[in-house]
């Protein structure tokens, strides 16, 4: 069965740097959303349209590894707990599985330094680069998590982040 583990959460809270160091250690292949938008963002001016593109993208992509009985990691923010549960259900239908990881900071001034690291030299996704802007972009979505999500709070050392993560990994899977 094709195996699917989404990344999810607000920027700066660490889902690339983790999803990159699971990359590594477990040897599959990871699709960030920040790749497509930004290779994307000097072709097509509007951030709506940028966002659509990285969306089907991603669906064609899927398409593929299901029919390869592959597996992904995938990078890909997904707040919205509508989009999320569409994703599932799409995967599923198709006869793969996601497994979710939503990632949290719950060290406010650890957020902060990220995000603020990001306003040196910001990408074309990085739109919110300090705290106070990305809670007021986030206002109406609250913490909601997928149930059978593992919750990550990446102020943690990152071989524990990982290890949980295989850990969450080996029990959901086998």
């Amino acid at each position: 069965m094709t195996r699917i583990i989404l990344f999810r959460g607000k920027a700066g809270t660490g889902k690339t740097t983790i999803s990159n160091e699971l990359a590594k250690r477990v040897k599959i292949p990871v699709l960030h959303k920040d790749d497509i938008y930004d290779s994307v963002a000097s072709f097509i001016p509007d951030h709506g349209s940028r966002n659509k593109i990285c969306y089907g993208i991603l669906y064609r992509f899927l398409q593929n590894v299901i029919d390869s009985n592959a597996a992904i990691i995938l990078d890909y923010g997904l707040n919205n707990m509508d989009d999320v549960k569409k994703l599932e259900k799409w995967i599923a239908d198709r006869g793969g599985e996601l497994k979710t990881i939503h990632c949290i900071c719950s060290d406010e001034s650890i957020w902060s330094e990220r995000l603020a690291k990001r306003s040196i030299n910001p990408l074309p996704n990085q739109l919110i680069t300090n705290l106070s802007e990305l809670k007021a972009h986030y206002k109406d979505f609250g913490p909601e998590y997928l149930g059978g999500e593992l919750i990550l709070d990446t102020v943690l050392p990152i071989d524990i982040l990982i290890e949980r993560i295989q850990s969450f990994l080996l029990e959901t899977c086998y």
